[in-house]
């Protein structure tokens, strides 16, 4: 059905050649390749073993001679104008990457399918009108992205159906092959080559280039494995929170978690947080079991606090040094109860709520208590960039934030305890549960 739909296209089939790449399937798809060879020009490339995602794109990629690429896996039908619709997006020479979109219809419709007017869905079939349409797109089409999209572009990067500059996929190495399974490569990918981008070049969305999902079961049980352990990989290599993993925020949420991350890093580029006394009394109350290391996550760098070895002190601000971990803390490379104490200083004030959550539980999970600090410094450092600047508010921004924390905590049952000091708050946290 994939050859077919790409013999199909409106553009002269001289415009294109068809890289197959059969990664061991069994039987073989030799057959069927040589019967579409006088239909379409066509390469056919056989893999004696089942590698990974990664290695069998990379091993068509190294057979691309063209100037550009198109990436589609073999579950996904094309429209009959995608690589025309590709193609005229990357007419402007500034555009590197065409993002194209992929629809997931049932296999089936209970009644036939149904247009949906004025959001009245009177059928099964209109509800199905909606819920085909690609699951990215109630994410990409939000203004902030869209406006952002040169920096959180890669995250839609899904190579289901993806064009590109072949020079662009080339000088960032291909796809990497230390992940296997499913899962994440492709995002990995398309943050390399987001990275690579000179000046002035660009990502772009394009919805037109459209594509049609097969239908078909997956061992979500195996895949979730799979994703995990790449995920593992990428925070060993990376150290950084665009790949920390967010299980319960939807897309648009964990983007906008990330350009606020990178923005902090911007404002702070590197500068060092002040060691005042409340800070150090801070440290002192929160460090009671000087025995075990603990992690400490900063906006930027910290002096002191010697129970957070190299290694353990993540700082956003350097997040491009492959050698800092720069975490938020929702996800962390330490196993259970492997550390006394997570300390977040700050970073969890300007996440949203789900990621709260998850930073209370990622804590909990690697540490014996978590703590939650707010400080009047990081108030004065980001005051233009905070919204809330109503009349008659008498606490500061660190206080009613400490004070928010706590309550919710509170509800969830957990154990708790504060300090309060002129310029910093600290809200402490164990595993169990008040009675």
């Amino acid at each position: 059905m994939v050859l077919a739909r790409l013999y199909e296209q409106d553009v002269p089939l001289k415009t294109f050649r068809v890289i197959l790449v059969d990664n061991g399937s069994s039987p073989s798809l030799e057959p069927m390749a040589k019967s579409y060879s006088s239909k379409l020009p066509l390469t056919y490339v056989r893999l004696a073993d089942d590698l990974s995602r990664a290695a069998a794109r990379n091993r068509g990629l190294a057979e691309v001679v063209e100037p550009n690429v198109l990436f589609l896996d073999g579950d996904t039908l094309a429209d009959f104008d995608l690589i025309r619709q590709h193609l005229e997006t990357l007419e402007d020479s500034q555009v590197v990457v065409s993002i194209g979109a992929r629809r997931d219809p049932r296999r089936r419709s209970l009644f036939d399918q149904a247009p949906i007017e004025h959001g009245d869905y009177k059928s099964f079939a209109a509800l199905q009108v909606e819920a085909s349409e690609d699951a990215r797109v109630s994410s990409v089409t939000l203004p902030a992205i869209q406006a952002n999209f040169d920096k959180i572009g890669y995250r839609f990067f899904f190579t289901s159906n993806v064009a590109m500059r072949t020079d662009a996929a080339t000088v960032v190495g291909g796809f990497n092959e230390e992940l296997t399974g499913w899962g994440l490569e492709d995002l990995e990918f398309g943050f390399r080559v987001q990275e690579h981008l000179r000046d002035g070049e660009v990502m772009r969305w394009s919805p037109r280039a459209g594509s049609m999902h097969v239908p078909h079961l997956r061992d979500f049980g195996r895949n979730l494995g799979e994703i995990r352990s790449n995920q593992t990989l990428l925070l060993n290599t990376y150290k950084s929170f665009h790949w920390e993993g967010h299980w319960n925020a939807p897309p648009s949420v964990e983007c906008l978690r990330i350009l606020i991350l990178e923005r902090i890093a911007e404002r702070l580029q590197g500068r060092t947080l002040v060691r005042s006394q409340d800070l150090m009394e801070v440290e002192r109350w929160v460090e009671r079991d000087r025995s075990r290391n603990s992690w400490l996550l900063s906006t930027g760098h910290i002096e002191g606090w010697d129970t957070a070895p190299t290694g353990y002190r993540s700082v956003l601000s350097d997040w491009r040094d492959p050698v800092v971990p720069s975490f938020c803390g929702t996800e962390l490379p330490s196993g259970d109860s492997s550390v006394a104490n997570v300390i977040n200083l700050d970073i969890w004030r300007v996440l949203p709520w789900l990621h709260v959550s998850e930073l209370l539980s990622e804590a909990l999970r690697v540490g014996e208590a978590a703590c939650f600090v707010a400080t009047a410094q990081h108030d004065a450092e980001f005051a233009d960039l905070e919204a809330d600047k109503s009349p008659g508010v008498q606490n500061s921004c660190f206080v009613r934030d400490a004070e928010w924390l706590a309550d919710g905590i509170g509800e969830l049952g957990y154990t708790q305890e504060t300090l309060r000091t002129p310029s910093a708050i600290a809200v402490r946290v164990t595993k169990a549960r008040s009675l």
